[in-house]
């Protein structure tokens, strides 16, 4: 008995380690649980949306839509009363097995997004903006890197569409702010350098939120002529990007290792290795100096304890909390990582179980720094009208 206690104890330490140590053993462990269970390409691909159809936008500009939702307290903008047009790119939210991509009509994965992704973070930009957010065919978690290309480019070409159908909507004068987080994130890479950068559209660009996907400075240096790094908090036409962590805790191992398969204009192979961007949300600088708990103008909570209740459209966010969040960036030679004080309330921590492993506060890219983030987009969108009178002047 003793023996077997042994064996499963050894058993289950080898396991924890391969899990914090080797990102290629959970890739394949993710890819076992993920992936379907036939060849892509074996079985019928979904139908590429129609974006003519408002079902087909997760977030499109009237009072239905779930960007349209605030936190109790805050009042609404009307629509004409908005300085620019947000297009936003929505994160993973597909996990089924029974397609490798998401089909248009899976009501699970469109209320997981709607009710999640862009009432929590797309919503940041309702008060600047008339938002909008395709839905697309995106890939789950999957482990051959070929394949993955091949996915990548199927949800590009929707995200393509997309983008020139918000264009020809919005009319040829409009000022946008793109925006997007981890797997949207990724497209808004490859976005960026095909439709915005170099071309017209790029003089009405306000800025760019790309956050949550290890972008490394090199990727500025080498994908863009036009678009900077955002140095100050009223810049315009530049692009910020962060990566939030536990500043109490150590980053995994793995999770040091650099982001490759970004879109560098010729395939999936990224950038040359250099340190991520990191840009305070708060102060909105790139330095180690940690902000100042007073200037924190919100978080959305977790409600019940961490877990999340989707609840409906016509349900208000829940209640901003203040002055309660501190970061800076970390200033590691390749990392980088936005680090936040675990002195934060409770209701923006993660309980019971999950908070001891919790790291990586990936979830939390947006909704930690809600409140600043929506003061920010209607400052560079003010910048913008300002710099566009000047410039007709």
């Amino acid at each position: 008995m003793i023996n077997t206690l042994k064996i499963l104890f050894w058993a289950l330490a080898i396991l924890c380690s391969l899990f914090l140590f080797s990102p290629r053993f959970v890739s394949l462990v993710f890819a076992w649980l993920a992936e379907p269970d036939h060849e892509f390409g074996t079985g019928p691909t979904p139908d590429a949306p129609n974006y003519s159809l408002i079902s087909h936008w997760a977030a499109w500009p009237d009072e239905s839509s779930p960007a349209e939702r605030v936190p109790e307290g805050i009042d609404k903008v009307p629509q004409e009363d908005r300085l620019a047009e947000a297009f936003f790119l929505h994160p993973n939210t597909y996990g089924g097995k029974a397609h490798w991509v998401q089909p248009l009509d899976d009501e699970m994965t469109r209320r997981e997004t709607d009710l999640g992704t862009i009432s929590r973070q797309a919503s940041v930009f309702n008060k600047c903006c008339r938002v909008y957010a395709p839905r697309y065919r995106q890939a789950g978690f999957v482990g051959n890197k070929d394949l993955r290309g091949q996915l990548s480019d199927l949800a590009y070409s929707d995200i393509r569409s997309a983008f020139r159908y918000f264009l020809s909507e919005i009319g040829p004068d409009a000022p946008i702010l793109l925006a997007g987080h981890s797997q949207g994130t990724f497209h808004l890479v490859r976005l960026l350098m095909e439709e915005v950068d170099g071309k017209p559209v790029m003089d009405r660009l306000v800025a760019v939120y790309a956050i949550g996907h290890s972008l490394p400075h090199s990727m500025l240096e080498e994908a863009y002529e036009d678009i900077k790094l955002c140095e100050t908090a009223n810049q315009i036409g530049c692009l910020v990007s962060w990566d939030a962590h536990e500043s109490d805790k150590f980053p995994s191992p793995w999770s040091y290792i650099e982001e490759e398969e970004l879109w560098n204009g010729k395939d999936y192979g990224g950038f040359p290795p250099s340190r991520r961007i990191c840009i305070n949300p708060i102060t909105w600088q790139s330095d180690a100096i940690p902000s100042e708990k007073n200037y924190h103008l919100g978080a959305l909570t977790l409600p019940k304890g961490g877990k999340f209740d989707l609840g409906s459209v016509s349900d208000p966010l829940p209640s901003l909390i203040k002055g309660s969040v501190s970061v800076f960036c970390e200033q590691g030679e390749r990392s980088k990582w936005l680090m936040v004080n675990s002195d934060r309330d409770p209701m923006l921590k993660a309980s019971g179980l999950w908070a001891f492993f919790e790291r990586n506060l990936h979830g939390y890219d947006y909704s930690l720094f809600w409140g600043n983030i929506r003061e920010n987009a209607e400052d560079r969108a003010l910048a913008y009208l300002n710099w566009r009178g000047a410039e007709k002047h």
